[in-house]
């Protein structure tokens, strides 16, 4: 059965979505492989990431998420906008659910941009500043910014799970990329601190309610956006007493732009993720290629359109980012 994908980005976090679950196209113990060949940028068509959906056939879909070195997780954020999309497109629906695991994600339809990008927003699971798998070994309860050498020598760092688990520091002096990098690195060396390992995030404020995020991936390292980390640093802004939870926050980062806020009931956060979720191109490959060393290579079709619109909306936001004195380089290509 040939291997039926759409190429998709959320700020430039480049997803695969892929018909049906992993099992329909390889053998459970092959999916890691052709995951790391699909998302190959040398051999293979190159991306941040897969998403496996299984159409339950009501406007609703098992989503399967793997990392581009194959490890599974339980989310990517900007990647479930792309699958929402999708599947609200499929459906000529206003919502749709995508359940993973325990989670079940909720995707509306949102504002089309002004430069005919179109949005989606995601309501992504509750955040858990205690969440039952420590992200700090040693921390028997909340971890909220405090300073750990295991991490930095002077940052402080908070720790929470939506669900993935993050660190997230909000800076009050310049961005440092380098820093970010060395620091991300460490956390992925340092077993004994971070067991389960965690995305890292550093959070620069430039205006009110305005933030420029960048997040060293757990299995990605730098990409241009990780959904899960704006959602995770934006509830971290609210912890911390910088801003109410209920209001929406721009986050501009490599990728794009976003907005983000918390949905309260009681003591509960429920994150919102609203950004662009745009069709790179659509192709077919015999899934046996992905078994391979590659090249991989097919033939499909391009969504111009919706890549011309998306350049436009992010070249205003690098603009913006620029005259911010934000320096950053771009380690993953993206959407290309």
């Amino acid at each position: 059965m040939a291997l039926s994908l759409i190429k998709t980005h959320g700020s430039l976090n480049d997803i695969f979505v892929i018909d049906g679950a992993p099992t329909d196209h390889f053998a459970e113990a092959d999916v890691a492989r052709a995951v790391q060949l699909l998302c190959d940028r040398r051999r293979g068509l190159g991306g941040d990431g897969v998403y496996f959906i299984a159409d339950n056939g009501d406007g609703s879909a098992q989503a399967f998420f793997y990392n581009p070195d194959g490890s599974a997780s339980l989310l990517c954020g900007n990647g479930m906008r792309g699958a929402g999309r999708l599947l609200l497109d499929r459906y000529q629906a206003d919502s749709v659910v995508l359940h993973t695991g325990p989670y079940s994600f909720t995707v509306r339809a949102a504002q089309t941009t002004p430069h005919g990008v179109r949005q989606v927003s995601v309501e992504l699971p509750p955040v858990d500043f205690a969440p039952d798998e420590r992200i700090v070994a040693d921390a028997d309860g909340p971890f909220v910014d405090q300073v750990l050498p295991a991490y930095h020598v002077s940052r402080h760092v908070t720790a929470l799970a939506v669900p993935n688990s993050h660190l997230i520091t909000v800076l009050d002096d310049a961005y440092n990329e380098a820093e970010l990098v060395a620091t991300g690195s460490r956390v992925a060396a340092t077993h004994s601190s971070f067991p389960i390992g965690a995305n890292v995030s550093f959070v620069k404020p430039l205006a009110e309610n305005t933030v420029f995020i960048r997040t060293f991936e757990r299995g990605a390292g730098l990409t241009p956006s990780c959904g899960s980390g704006v959602a995770a640093s934006r509830a971290v802004l609210s912890r911390l007493g910088r801003t109410e939870p209920e209001q929406p926050v721009v986050v501009r980062n490599p990728g794009g732009v976003a907005r983000s806020w918390m949905q309260t009931s009681g003591a509960q956060w429920q994150p919102i993720l609203e950004g662009n979720a745009t069709k790179v191109y659509a192709a077919e490959l015999d899934p046996a290629v992905l078994l391979g060393d590659g090249p991989v290579e097919f033939q499909g079709a391009a969504f111009v359109d919706e890549v011309d619109a998306f350049a436009a909306l992010n070249d205003e936001n690098l603009k913006v980012l620029r005259e911010a004195g934000i320096q950053m380089t771009m380690q993953s290509p993206g959407a290309v």
